[in-house]
């Protein structure tokens, strides 16, 4: 399987659920990555992942979708898998990390012990392989200290603040 059939996945499935742009969508595709490796031992794709400075990325599915800029992709480009397994896999990566903004995203893919902290080198494409993955803390974490979870605890301090600022 290649990483732009499970891109494409996201999109079709969860496009419109999840403001999708280039730079989320290569870290949707890596923790589906992550969570393939981490349930079956198995890659869920075969194609390289890179350590760039906004963290992992699979050039194919960067290049693919490079003409959005920070632009939301409003669709798949190419084959989309009808693998029920990814399928499965895309659906749970979604749920557990699509409501997270971009910058959390990156921010989660930047922290200690995860694979592109480990391998990362400033002006380099260094490979994230699956035993870097295998050997980091990535999937067996959750993200902390989010957008999301921020505006949950402003929510649950000053419970009002959002109802004002919506009728303001």
């Amino acid at each position: 399987m290649k990483s732009i059939q499970v891109a494409n996945a996201f999109i079709l499935r969860h496009g419109s659920d999840i403001d999708i742009t280039n730079l989320v969508l290569n870290k949707l595709v890596y923790f589906a990555q992550v969570e393939s490796l981490r349930e079956t031992g198995k890659p869920l794709f075969e194609d390289k992942i890179e350590a760039w400075p906004y963290g992992p990325v699979e050039k194919n599915v960067y290049f693919a979708f490079q003409k959005y800029g920070r632009n939301r992709i409003p669709k798949p480009e190419g084959e989309v898998t009808k693998d029920e397994r990814t399928l499965s896999v895309v659906d749970r990566t979604a749920r557990k990390y699509g409501f997270l903004t971009a910058f959390d995203l990156v921010g989660f893919s930047h922290r200690k012990n995860s694979a592109w902290k480990n391998v990362y080198r400033e002006g380099e494409s260094v490979e994230i392989t699956n035993d870097d993955i295998l050997a980091s803390d990535d999937g067996l974490t959750f993200p902390q200290n989010t957008l999301a979870s921020s505006l949950d605890e402003v929510n649950a301090k000053w419970r009002n603040t959002f109802r004002i600022l919506r009728n303001a």
